[in-house]
């Protein structure tokens, strides 16, 4: 007599069971997914609720600065005047691009930042700081006041002086703005809030 095949126990049942452990592992998946993008969007907005902004002649200043900056600090790393350069004063024009490069993103027209990839948003989510007038105006003045230790020499100094000035009374009057005049204008400044919260604007 032919002996009967050898039945396997469980085998049918394994199928239905890898399907369901992956699915069951797609669902968690796509739940991380979707928690991490929520608390990224969560957080991202928190930042922008927070973002304290300069008036806009300071925004403009601060821009424009910047820009120089950036024009001057380009040109010491070029040297086309073959200006006598110093190693530490290559450094810090390239420094000093970066820098540049960060206050015309911190004080930029949001409209050009958002275009740019909301390099603006994503900067002050990184560095929360810079979000904040006080952080701000101290980024500005160890700017301004590094530049106004490292001096070139020749006629490349007056320009050096000139924009280190400029970044130090702008965040003077940055913190003078954000922490005293509150406290001296009680009047206009509890008016101009007022006025904010009754546009939506708070």
């Amino acid at each position: 007599m032919a002996s009967a095949p050898a039945q396997v126990y469980g085998q049918p049942h394994s199928a239905p069971a890898a399907e369901l452990q992956r699915q069951m592992a797609s669902a968690a998946t796509e739940t991380g997914v979707r928690e991490v993008g929520a608390r990224a969007k969560h957080g991202f907005f928190e930042v922008k609720a927070y973002i304290q902004e300069n008036p806009s002649s300071i925004k403009i200043m601060s821009f424009v600065v910047g820009l120089v900056l950036i024009a001057f600090s380009i040109l010491g790393c070029i040297n086309p005047f073959q200006v006598a350069f110093q190693p530490k004063e290559y450094l810090c024009n390239v420094y000093n691009v970066l820098f540049g490069v960060v206050i015309c993103i911190c004080d930029g027209k949001e409209s050009w930042m958002r275009s740019c990839g909301d390099i603006q948003a994503k900067l002050f989510q990184k560095a929360f700081f810079l979000a904040t007038q006080t952080g701000r105006a101290l980024f500005y003045l160890y700017v301004g006041s590094m530049t106004l230790l490292v001096l070139p020499d020749g006629l490349w100094m007056f320009a050096y002086i000139a924009i280190g000035s400029c970044l130090c009374l702008l965040a003077l009057l940055m913190l003078f703005l954000h922490w005293c005049a509150p406290l001296l204008f009680k009047e206009q400044y509890g008016q101009m809030r007022s006025d904010r919260s009754s546009s939506g604007q708070i």
